[in-house]
Order: structure tokens, then sequence, then C-alpha cells
């Protein structure tokens, strides 16, 4: 009896299976897109309108069956993750590689999994500032397919770190796959985060992709900063 296939690779059997028709890097590249345009439109107030118009103009362009393919592959995506919510990684990155869609000629190679735990760990921010009111801030100027935020919130975990209302993530890409597979990622690991989609060296920016919980880790200092103005005014 064959050993049950992993949420993840019924993903690649999906992905692959749709691609036989469309092509590999098509398939891919949309389904990043959808999932992506998908979660902000329904989450972002800021951008909705935008993002609800792109996904309005990729799904009428699509038959009832292709668009449940995708559908089908965004839920695979969210079981993998819950699968792996006590011990994060990044499984689009591996996915991507997998499938030989990363740009060898210009040097796109994702850090595995483990080396991002690891300098997580040496760097171990969560030491350096346990008592402070205001969530530490962690910014990865080249997040790929977001690993290394992946990897620090493994590592926060490790010490039973609170990181959703507690740390706060700033991630950028030029590479707007790599916007795409680390906003899906880390909206659906409930990582409070921003990804940008820019040139960190030239200072440039097209695009902000907000995850569900990037306001949670301020709700508090700004309840508290109400609170102590509150009290200010009471005693004035």
């Amino acid at each position: 009896m064959g050993k049950k296939k992993t949420y993840r690779g019924e993903l690649v059997d999906e992905i692959r299976g749709l691609g036989q028709s469309q092509g590999l890097n098509h398939v891919f590249t949309t389904f990043l897109e959808i999932s992506a345009t998908c979660i902000s439109a329904e989450i972002d107030p800021s951008n909705a309108e935008e993002r609800e118009k792109r996904y309005e103009e990729m799904t009428s362009a699509m038959d009832p069956k292709t668009l449940n393919c995708y559908a089908h592959m965004l839920a695979l995506l969210a079981l993998a993750i819950h699968e792996h919510e006590e011990d994060p990684c990044d499984i689009l990155g591996s996915i991507y590689h997998e499938l030989r869609l990363n740009n060898e000629w210009n040097g796109q190679y994702f850090t595995p999994d483990n080396v991002c735990r690891m300098m997580a760990q040496l760097v171990n921010p969560v030491d350096e500032r346990p008592e402070a009111e205001d969530p530490i801030m962690i910014n990865e100027p080249t997040c790929g397919s977001g690993t290394m935020v992946i990897g620090a919130v493994w590592a926060m975990k490790q010490k039973d770190f609170d990181f959703r209302h507690k740390s706060f993530f700033v991630a950028q890409d030029i590479d707007i796959r790599c916007v795409w597979m680390a906003y899906i990622q880390l909206s659906l690991y409930g990582i409070p985060a921003v990804v940008i989609h820019g040139d960190t060296l030239a200072m440039k920016e097209w695009s902000r992709w907000y995850t569900p919980l990037a306001s949670v880790p301020f709700i508090k200092r700004e309840c508290a900063v109400n609170s102590t103005e509150k009290g200010a005014a009471t005693s004035g």
C-alpha cells in the first residue's frame, strides 16, 4: 500500500496537471496572482477596489473548470500550511524550485529553511527586547518567497514568543512573483507584515500588500496611548 500523498504533493500534482495544457510557468504565476489578489481584495481596504477589479479581470477570462482548479490549489496550500502551523516552513519556495521555475541565470536561489532557522536563532531579536512595549520590527529587503521571515517566526515559536502581537515584518522584493509568494504564505501563517513590490537599492516602490494581521501588533500600543491620553486629560 502506497504512502498517502501530502497536501503539498497534491498541490504540485494539481499545478503540473493544469500546466500540461497551459504551461507550468503560466499556471504557477496565475495561481500566485489570483490567490494574492483574492486575499488582498478581502482584507485590505486601502487596496481592495484595485485588487477586486484585477481579480474580476482574471476570473472573467477563465472557464469554470480552470477557475475551480485554482480554487482547489489555494485550498490545498491552506491545508499544507495548517499542517505546518507549529513548524512553519517555505512551501511555495520549495515548489517553485521543484518545478524549476526559478531564474537560475540571474542567480535566483532561495535560502533553505534550515539555514534561515539557524540565522534567525543567531540574530535572536526576541532576547534583545523581551519586555519592549513596541513590536519588534524586522526588515527583509530581498524576501524571495518569504523564507527568512518564516524562519524568524519559527525561531520565535521555539521561545514561545507571541509573534502575532509583538512583531511586525517589512518584506520587499523586485520580483512580483516573489512578492505574491511571500504575501500568500505570510497571510496564511497569520504573520503581521507588509510585503512591498519594489527595488530596495533604487528605493522605488510599486505596490504594497498587507497581510490580514498587519495591524494587530499596533492595536495594543494604540489602546495604551489612548488610555494614557484620556488619563492625562481627566487629571488635567
